[in-house]
């Protein structure tokens, strides 16, 4: 009987400080160590003792299991939502440069000649994402952006009317570097312009939009998995 108990606080002990270790691997984020005490540290079979501890062996083995998997997991989404939303800032530009130059027509949709939403509508679709035809609607979806805060992809909105001030009548796409390419009816073509050289877009800049969120590209991937 003192030889039993012996083995069994012997036991209780090395689990103790086995559970101690993983709770300091895993808030100090020393995710190889744990890996490396997670495959050293396994049972063969389980040792025979009451109920209560074999419980507690249980549940310390499985999260040993699983703590490398769900760690994985979690930095492969991150990972991959994160390289999703960048290659698509980086097609929505790449493809509108290819559109420099076509010709600006009120109401045309592509593919030969596009007005400021038309033109702004066949880029994002042509990156598989769509939004509305005009630019009022478009004005709405995605996530509210300031001019501080704008990135290469979001769409960027103006009042260019004098008798209706502060209603959207003009979209663009931000570029990078404040820079961003339009279909503008002034140039009569589609054309990159820079914030810092035309201040009269500045001062009617009204707000940005974002449609290229974490949360759209999660769906995408919790999809395609």
């Amino acid at each position: 009987m003192y030889l039993l108990k012996k083995i069994l606080l012997l036991i209780i002990g090395i689990q103790t400080l086995v559970s101690f270790q993983l709770l300091a691997i895993k808030h100090w984020n020393l995710e190889e160590e744990f890996e490396k005490l997670s495959k050293n540290f396994t049972f063969s079979t389980a040792p025979k003792i009451e109920t209560p501890y074999l419980t507690f062996y249980t549940s310390l083995h499985q999260k040993i299991k699983l703590f490398p998997q769900k760690t994985f997991q979690q930095r492969y989404l991150t990972l991959n939502t994160n390289t999703l939303k960048n290659t698509i800032r980086y097609n929505i530009e790449s493809y509108s440069k290819k559109l420099l130059g076509i010709r600006y027509v009120w109401g045309a949709t592509g593919p030969n000649k596009f007005d400021c939403s038309g033109f702004t509508q066949k880029v994002y679709s042509a990156v598989g994402l769509k939004i509305p035809r005009n630019s009022k609607a478009q004005a709405r979806v995605g996530k509210y952006v300031t001019y501080e805060n704008l990135k290469r992809g979001d769409m960027v909105f103006f009042s260019t009317n004098r008798a209706k001030k502060g209603i959207v009548t003009h979209v663009g796409i931000y570029l990078q570097d404040g820079k961003f390419i339009h279909a503008s009816s002034g140039s009569k073509k589609v054309v990159i312009t820079d914030f810092k050289k035309k201040k009269y877009y500045k001062q009617h800049f009204l707000w940005g939009r974002r449609i290229i969120t974490s949360r759209q590209v999660k769906k995408l991937l919790t999809i395609a998995s």
